[in-house]
C-alpha cells in the first residue's frame, strides 16, 4: 500500500494528516475536493494508516493489514459506495450497527463513505447519531465534492480537510490567486465595493479557471474558519489573507458564507453567466458579514 508520499500534490494537506496521525486522529473526517482531485486515493492512504500495524511512517505498506487493504480484503475496513445513487436512511442504520461491533483483525475499524453528500436528509440524521459518540475504535472518512449540502450538524463532527483541485497547485497560479486574494482582503474589511471588484476578477476565467478559482476560494474560506480555532491554513500563498480573516469575522459567519460558495459553484455549472454569479456571491456574502441593523 503505497504512502502519502505517493499522493501527487496537497503538500500541505499530507503533511497535517501525518501530524494528526502521530497525535490522535479525529474520529470523523471530511474530504472535500472537486472530481478528480484524489480524494478516494487519500481516503484508502488514511484508511491503511489507521489500520495499520507496522512501523512509522504509516502506512507501512509491508505489514499484513497493509496488504489487506490495498487488495480490499481488509474485514475492518467497510466501503459504502452507491455510485450516483441516493444514500438512503437503511444503509446509514447498517452503518450505525456494523459500527457498534468489534473489530476482527486488530483494534481499528474504519468507515469510507464516498459522495457523501448523497446522503438523504433522513440518512443524515442517522448517520449523525453516531458520529456524535462514535465507539473508541471506529473511525469515519466522508468524500464529498459538494460539502455544503451535508447538515452543517454533520460537517460540525467532522475534522475538514479540502484537496486541490487537479493540475492546480495555489501557489503556482497567479492567476486563480489574485481574485481570490483581493475578495478575501475586502471581506476582512467590511469593504463591498472592494468584494465586488474581487468577484469580477473571478467572473474574467474560462469555464474551467472559473470553476478551480471557486475552489480554491472555498479552501480560503475553510481555511479562515480552521485558523479561527487554531488550526494552520491548507493553502500557504493566501495564508495572510485567511489569518486576516480569521481575525476579523467569526467562524460561524465565515462558513456561511463558504455555503453560499458552495451553492453558486453548483449553479455556475449549468448556469454561463458568471459575471452574475460573481456579483450575487459578493453582494451575499457582504450581507452575510454585515447584515443590515433592524430598524427599532
Amino acid at each position: 500500500m503505497p504512502g502519502f508520499d505517493a499522493l501527487p500534490g496537497n503538500t500541505a494537506l499530507k503533511a497535517s494528516l501525518r501530524t494528526a496521525l502521530d497525535r490522535r486522529f479525529p474520529q470523523a473526517v471530511l474530504l472535500s475536493g472537486p472530481d478528480g482531485s484524489g480524494k478516494t486515493d487519500f481516503a484508502q492512504t488514511i484508511a491503511a494508516a489507521l489500520l495499520c500495524t507496522g512501523a512509522s511512517p504509516r502506512p507501512c505498506g509491508a505489514c499484513a493489514s497493509c496488504h489487506k487493504v490495498a487488495h480490499g480484503t481488509h474485514p475492518d475496513l467497510i466501503v459504502i459506495d452507491e455510485g450516483d445513487g441516493e444514500i438512503k436512511v437503511e444503509t446509514a442504520r447498517n452503518i450505525r450497527d456494523e459500527a457498534a461491533i468489534l473489530p476482527n483483525d486488530g483494534d481499528r475499524k474504519v468507515f469510507i463513505i464516498h459522495n457523501a453528500d448523497r446522503m438523504n436528509l433522513s440518512a443524515q440524521n442517522a448517520l449523525l447519531k453516531v458520529l456524535e459518540e462514535p465507539p473508541r475504535y471506529v473511525f469515519f472518512i466522508l468524500l464529498s465534492s459538494q460539502p455544503g449540502v451535508l447538515l452543517q450538524t454533520i460537517r460540525s463532527r467532522c475534522a475538514i480537510y479540502q484537496l486541490e483541485p487537479p493540475h492546480v497547485s495555489a501557489d503556482q497560479n497567479p492567476e486563480l490567486l489574485e481574485p481570490s486574494r483581493a475578495f478575501l482582503r475586502a471581506m476582512a474589511k467590511g469593504d463591498e465595493y472592494g468584494m465586488l471588484l474581487g468577484a469580477n476578477g473571478f467572473a474574467k476565467l474560462n469555464k474551467a479557471a472559473f470553476q478551480q478559482a471557486m475552489t480554491l476560494l472555498g479552501t480560503a474560506l475553510r481555511d479562515a474558519a480552521l485558523v479561527s480555532v487554531g488550526a494552520a491554513p491548507l493553502v500557504p500563498a493566501l495564508s495572510a489573507e485567511t489569518r486576516a480573516l480569521a481575525g476579523a469575522l467569526t467562524a460561524e459567519k465565515i462558513l456561511a458564507v463558504y455555503d453560499h460558495l458552495t451553492l453558486l459553484s453548483r449553479r455556475a455549472e449549468v448556469n454561463a453567466s458568471a459575471p452574475i454569479q460573481c456579483a450575487v456571491l459578493a453582494a451575499g456574502a457582504y450581507a452575510i458579514c454585515h447584515p443590515p441593523r433592524s430598524s427599532k
